[in-house]
């Protein structure tokens, strides 16, 4: 983590910095070369600042666990596990086989290689197809998360919060939460955003998941059943995150956006990923950490996130944790 120059960071008004460069983008403000996109946010005084937000020493998880959705959201296959009995090789041990394993099966980050432009098959900051499928580059691959996911988090629950202005939510359809939703719970709940927060937003999708019966599930599972609440895809919600200089956002839901993302128009995947470098991550257990604010009434945390050193990988779980 380096030393960042604020002042060089230019408001999203007046992005893009480059003449080539899609509207709306950020590419090259972090050079042309640039890797990890709104994770350059995270800098050694802000794991500095986060670490002395702990109080309490209560220690939230919040990847649910591996194979909780029961099928498969989006019809992407199970994993495999397998516990290997070496005792009959005279060695007194058991192994794991994980197999199958899709690193977007459950809680994750997409990875800036996630997603792209169709018609001309680029990535964040003008990374081309090829180079990201290139076992040599390895451009945009997890990899380059592993050691820069630590700072300071704070829970934004807009489930509650509407729920007490006397919305009814139902977040297994696919329904959005507005910006100026999202504004007035922060305000509520006085979350308050500061250069490099990792913000997690409860939708109320994972809770209502959970309870969802098994009817439901089966439907959920499939790529045309699936439907879920999300934040609104828009312009004004994306200069929010970049003027305010959110370094990821994180949610309990499957999209973030709603689900089915609409790949025809604007979505938020688009704004935020492809041209932003905007961590998105989705399907977090948020449930534990969201009871404990609302009892103590503290919105912020250290949050430190060790997604897989996986070169060139695409997504990772979170490997997250919230401490208070």
């Amino acid at each position: 983590m380096s030393k960042l120059d604020w002042s060089r960071i230019p408001k999203f008004a007046d992005l893009p910095v480059k003449a080539d460069a899609p509207p709306e983008s950020n590419w090259g403000v972090f050079g042309d070369d640039d890797q990890i996109g709104c994770l350059n946010f995270l800098t050694a005084e802000g794991v500095l600042d986060a670490a002395r937000l702990v109080r309490r020493g209560r220690v939230f998880r919040l990847d649910a666990p591996i194979s909780y959705s029961d099928p498969t959201l989006f019809g992407r296959q199970p994993v495999k596990h397998e516990i290997v009995d070496l005792f009959a090789a005279n060695l007194p041990a058991l192994d794991d086989i994980i197999d199958n394993y899709n690193t977007q099966e459950g809680s994750q980050w997409d990875g800036l290689g996630h997603y792209g432009r169709m018609a001309d098959k680029v990535f964040y900051n003008n990374t081309r197809l090829e180079e990201i499928l290139s076992r040599d580059s390895k451009k945009l691959g997890i990899h380059n998360w592993a050691d820069k996911f630590v700072g300071r988090g704070v829970l934004l629950d807009l489930y509650r919060h509407c729920r007490e202005q006397g919305r009814d939510v139902d977040p297994l359809t696919r329904s959005s939460y507005s910006f100026a939703e999202i504004q007035a719970a922060a305000a509520a709940q006085k979350v308050t955003l500061t250069p490099g927060t990792i913000l997690l937003v409860r939708t109320g999708w994972m809770r209502a998941y959970k309870n969802a019966s098994a009817e439901q599930r089966n439907t959920l599972g499939t790529l045309t059943g699936a439907r879920a609440i999300g934040l609104e895809p828009s312009r004004d919600l994306v200069e929010w995150l970049w003027d305010n200089r959110i370094a990821a956002l994180g949610t309990d839901c499957p999209s973030v956006e709603p689900a089915p993302i609409p790949l025809k128009r604007p979505n938020l995947h688009h704004r935020a990923i492809f041209l932003l470098g905007l961590p998105l991550g989705e399907q977090f257990d948020l449930e534990e950490l969201a009871e404990d604010c609302r009892q103590d009434q503290v919105t912020e945390f250290m949050l430190v996130s060790v997604p897989l050193n996986l070169p060139g990988g695409m997504a990772s779980p979170p490997n997250a944790v919230a401490i208070k």
